[in-house]
């Protein structure tokens, strides 16, 4: 729907035209942005002519004796030495602007806003694309609503920035490169600030922090986008390509005594056409879930079936006339997938390999949070329905998430942490789910609403208790 006719009344609801309301607002935004973007560039310029010596030296300092530097550096560079680092005097380049004569009030005005916007971590709360972004400082708690034109294109809910927020008597705003971060990503972020305020003597939780060291904090990579994903099943083994092999001296007879639905189930003929493929599932809730803890950056993963509902996949089977062949994902389920071969077939199997080397490394799957994929769209279905499906699938997905046991919360189901005092990590794990949600949904994927999950834990929206 386009925008209301210049005489018509504000959609805001004001009750003035569009022209004396939003629509003046929004033409005073923009020339408002454009005259800070001005002076922000008047001042990169005016004080790489003016302190040539220090530009040299913060630049070696940035990137080394022969920088190389792409447009994101640039911007982070050129705000940092304009903003951040102190010259001789005491003073940055922008406040050392700011204090000239010789330019008109209004310009000395934005000067002294642009040198006084200081790095903060901040919580996105609340997004109006195109226009602002709801903020929350995660060391203070005070709250700010910002225009922004860009920034509020990328934000999403959850969201963490590393940003300046710039003061203004009418609205404030967002000055510079905005760094961000996911939700799960914070306990990493205030660690860092820790460190750096006790490497710069600084009192831990001060905000001295974010100008004493905007350089490393503005360099810093959360250590967990660095960890390589480790895979385990559902049960807390590792993941592994394990694979059986069994001489069969009658097909026949042994495709009758494994036929068993629905714990060993007929899933069609192989690829080739070869053998029989049958599929040996357990319930969900029978499975040995493991409460160890496991490594950073592990993964877990459960092979849920579409066609059995609420059971799981432990190995796979393929017969032919001579042989049985079996594959399973983790030595234990390897070893349990023998044991019940050994009992069913007896005599009529003859084991003759047994192999579990692990699983080639998947690099693509390097994602700390870990959301389940989206499928091809189903034949014969229209992209309506195949978006219902996966909004259903999605929901089925979470409903079960409730009752995993979970690393990040010590091994406990998220319904448990909610009682036993582990709801500030269970808050952490719901901004990543919401987050991920509406960031989906704004890129047009069919994600549900998945506000109910706080209603099923107890959680109030943005609750974080000890």
């Amino acid at each position: 729907m386009g925008a209301p006719s210049r005489n018509a009344p504000c959609p805001c609801g004001s009750g003035l035209k569009y022209k004396r309301c939003c629509l003046a607002a929004e033409s005073r935004e923009r020339e408002t942005a454009r005259f800070e973007d001005a002076v922000g560039k008047r001042i990169s310029t005016w004080a790489a002519a003016q302190f040539p010596d220090d530009l040299k030296a913060a630049l070696e300092h940035f990137g080394g004796p022969e920088p190389e530097l792409d447009d994101r550096d640039l911007m982070i560079f050129a705000t940092w030495f304009c903003s951040d680092r102190e010259l001789a005097c005491g003073e940055t380049p922008a406040a050392c602007y700011a204090a000239r004569s010789d330019i008109d009030a209004h310009e000395r005005d934005v000067a002294a806003r642009i040198a006084a916007a200081r790095l903060s971590l901040q919580r996105v709360r609340g997004v109006e694309t195109g226009h602002w972004i709801e903020l929350e400082d995660v060391l203070g708690g005070v709250a700010v609503r910002v225009r922004s034109g860009d920034v509020s294109r990328e934000a999403t809910r959850w969201d963490i920035l590393l940003c300046r927020v710039m003061d203004d008597d009418w609205i404030p705003s967002l000055w510079g490169p905005a760094l961000f971060y996911k939700p799960d990503e914070e306990p990493e972020l205030l660690a860092e600030l820790g460190r750096l305020a006790g490497a710069h003597r600084i009192p831990a939780g001060s905000d001295r922090v974010f100008r004493a060291a905007a350089l490393e904090l503005m360099r810093f990579v959360p250590p967990g986008r660095l960890v390589e994903p480790s895979v385990f099943t559902a049960e807390g083994d590792p993941l592994v390509d394990g694979r059986a092999s069994w001489r069969i001296t009658d097909a026949t007879a042994a495709l009758e005594l494994l036929y068993d639905p629905p714990e060993l189930a007929w899933v069609g003929e192989s690829e080739d056409g070869s053998g029989e493929g049958i599929q040996w599932t357990v319930p969900r809730e029978q499975l040995r879930m493991s409460d160890t803890l496991l490594p950073p950056g592990a993964l877990r993963f459960e092979s849920s079936l579409t066609e059995l509902p609420g059971r799981v996949c432990l190995a796979t089977f393929e017969l032919t006339d001579e042989e049985l062949r079996c594959t399973a994902v983790s030595q234990a389920r390897l070893d349990a997938a023998i044991e019940l071969i050994e009992r069913r077939l007896g005599t009529l199997a003859e084991l003759y390999e047994r192999n579990v080397p692990p699983p080639e490394p998947d690099l693509s799957s390097r994602r700390r949070d870990h959301a389940p994929r989206r499928r091809e769209r189903p034949p014969g279905l229209t992209a309506a329905e195949a978006d219902d499906l996966e909004r259903q699938f999605l929901n089925d997905h979470y409903r079960r998430w409730l009752d995993e046991p979970l690393n990040l919360l010590g091994g406990h189901t998220p319904r448990v942490a909610a009682r036993n005092g582990r709801r500030g990590e269970l808050e952490l794990l719901l901004r990543g789910i919401e987050n991920r949600a509406e960031r989906a949904r704004r890129d047009g994927a069919p994600w549900p609403d998945v506000s109910w999950l706080r209603d099923e834990l107890g959680l109030n929206a943005g609750q974080l208790a000890a």
